[in-house]
C-alpha cells in the first residue's frame, strides 16, 4: 500500500487529524489501529467531559476552539453544555480565582460561586463546611466520545481517507524519503480478548503473531502521525525516537443514588479529587489514583475500588450520598505526559516526516478538533494558522523550554 499520509492510531485524536486534513484537500490518506471500533480505545473509555476550564492558556485555547465546534454539530456528537462545577477549599480558592482571569481574557464564561451559590445550583450538596467557593464553567459539559470520533470518520471518510482495522505496527524504515512501514494485518475480525492480549504484550517480533490469523503487509508514505495514545511511546521506539509520556490505568464507577436524579446536572469536581456526572440513570464517578503504577492494565478494581475511593468523598460531601450503590464500572489508560500538556507537532532530530499527537493526560477528546486542524495546516503549509500550538512540541522536554506544568487535571 502507498499513501501521502500514514496516521496511526484511529482514535478521536487520529480521526480529528484525518478530518483536519481532508479540510484541505488531503485525502491520499491511510488510518490504521488495531482496534478500530475502540473496545480499549482511550476514546472510549472515558468519562466524556468537555471544558475550557483549566490553569493554562493553551489548554484553554485549544478546548475552547474544540467546543466552539462540537456547539456547531451538538445533535450529531451529543453535546450538552450542562456545565463543570469546581469546588474548593480555602488553600485552592484563591489559585482557581487566578486561573479564571486566563478563562475571562480568552472568553470563556466562569462564574464564581460562593457555598450560598453552590447550594443554591445543587441543592443536594448540602455538606458544605469545609468549602470556601467554586467555580463553574458555562459551556462545560458533556459528549458522547464514539459519537464524536465517528462524526470525524464519516466526514473524512468522503472525502475518500481510509479507516482500516485490525493492524498492529512492528517496524518502521526509512529510505530515499519514504517510510516503510511493517503491520501485521488480521483478515478477520479480532475479538474482544485478543486485541486486549496485543495491546497489553506489545508483541514486536514476527513470533508474536499467528500468520494463520494474517500476514505481514508494508505501507509505504511520505509523512507518518504517531497518534497511538497510550502506545504512543511503544510506536515512537518503532520509529526511532524516544517519548517520555506514560500510559497509566484510570477507572470508573457507575453507581445508583436512590431517591436522587442526576439527570439534570452537570460535571461536579470535588475537593478530593473525585469526579462525577449522570450518566443515562446512573452516576458515573471517577478518580486518578496517585499511587497508579505506569502501565497497560485495563482491569477494574470493582466494588473495591467504588468502596474504597469513590464512596467515602462522596458520603462526605452530601446526605443523598450516604446510601448508594454500585452498578459496574470500567478502567482505560492515560497517557499522561511530564508537565500533563498534549505532545503535538514534528518529531524533530529523526529521518523523513514523522508528526505526533498524544500524550493529552486526559483531554483528547474534549481538545481534539483543534489538534486536527493545527496539526494538518503544519504537515501541509508548515505552519499554524488558525491555532498556535507551536508550545506543545515534543522538544520541549530536551530544549528546557516546557510550559508550566497543567495542573487541572482529573
Amino acid at each position: 500500500m502507498k499513501t501521502d499520509v500514514l496516521i496511526i492510531g484511529a482514535g478521536v485524536i487520529g480521526s480529528a487529524i484525518a478530518l483536519g486534513l481532508a479540510k484541505l484537500g488531503v485525502n491520499n490518506v491511510i488510518v490504521i489501529d488495531l482496534d478500530l471500533s475502540g473496545e480499549w480505545s482511550s476514546s472510549e473509555l472515558n468519562a466524556g467531559g468537555v471544558r475550557g476550564t483549566w490553569s493554562q492558556a493553551i489548554n484553554v485555547a485549544t478546548s475552547q476552539l474544540s467546543i466552539h465546534y462540537f456547539e456547531s454539530v451538538a445533535a450529531q456528537v451529543g453535546y450538552h453544555p450542562c456545565g463543570y462545577l469546581w469546588l474548593h477549599r480555602g488553600n485552592t480558592f484563591d489559585s482557581a480565582l487566578k486561573a479564571r482571569e486566563t478563562h475571562i481574557l480568552h472568553g470563556w464564561e466562569v462564574d464564581v460561586l460562593d457555598v450560598a451559590g453552590i447550594r443554591k445550583k445543587v441543592p443536594y450538596l448540602d455538606k458544605t463546611d469545609d468549602l470556601a467557593g467554586a467555580l463553574f464553567g458555562r459551556k462545560d459539559g458533556l459528549i458522547n466520545p464514539n459519537r464524536l470520533k465517528e462524526h470525524y470518520r464519516e466526514v473524512s471518510r468522503l472525502k475518500g481517507i481510509k479507516f482500516l482495522d485490525g493492524m498492529w505496527v512492528r517496524e518502521s524504515a526509512f529510505q530515499n524519503g519514504i517510510h516503510a512501514v511493517s503491520a501485521f494485518q488480521f483478515k478477520d475480525q479480532v475479538d474482544g480478548a485478543k486485541k486486549r492480549s496485543i495491546l497489553v504484550s506489545n508483541p514486536k517480533s514476527k513470533d508474536g503473531f499467528d500468520e494463520s490469523l494474517g500476514g505481514f503487509v508494508t505501507i509505504e508514505a511520505k509523512k507518518i502521525v504517531n497518534a497511538a495514545g497510550a502506545w504512543a511511546p511503544e510506536l515512537a521506539k518503532i520509529l526511532g525516537y524516544s517519548c517520555p509520556s506514560v500510559p497509566v490505568r484510570r477507572q470508573i464507577s457507575l453507581f445508583h443514588a436512590r431517591d436522587l436524579d442526576l439527570t439534570q446536572q452537570g460535571m461536579v469536581i470535588d475537593p478530593s479529587g473525585v469526579y462525577f456526572h449522570p450518566e443515562a440513570i446512573y452516576g458515573l464517578a471517577g478518580f486518578a489514583n496517585p499511587e497508579e503504577r505506569p502501565g497497560f492494565n485495563f482491569h477494574y478494581d470493582g466494588e473495591a475500588f467504588f468502596e474504597s475511593y469513590i464512596w467515602p468523598a462522596l458520603y462526605e460531601r452530601s446526605s443523598a450520598f450516604e446510601s448508594l450503590k454500585h452498578v459496574s464500572g470500567w478502567a482505560g489508560l492515560y497517557e499522561n505526559s511530564p508537565d500533563h500538556h498534549a505532545i503535538v507537532g514534528r518529531v524533530e532530530d529523526i529521518p523523513g516526516s514523522v508528526f505526533e499527537a498524544h500524550s493529552f493526560s486526559g483531554h483528547g477528546v474534549m481538545q481534539s478538533y483543534a489538534v486536527g486542524v493545527g496539526l494538518a495546516e503544519l504537515m501541509c503549509r508548515d505552519r499554524y494558522e488558525t491555532l498556535d500550538l507551536s508550545e506543545l512540541e515534543g522538544a520541549r522536554f530536551k530544549k528546557g523550554t516546557s510550559a508550566q506544568g497543567e495542573t487541572w487535571v482529573i
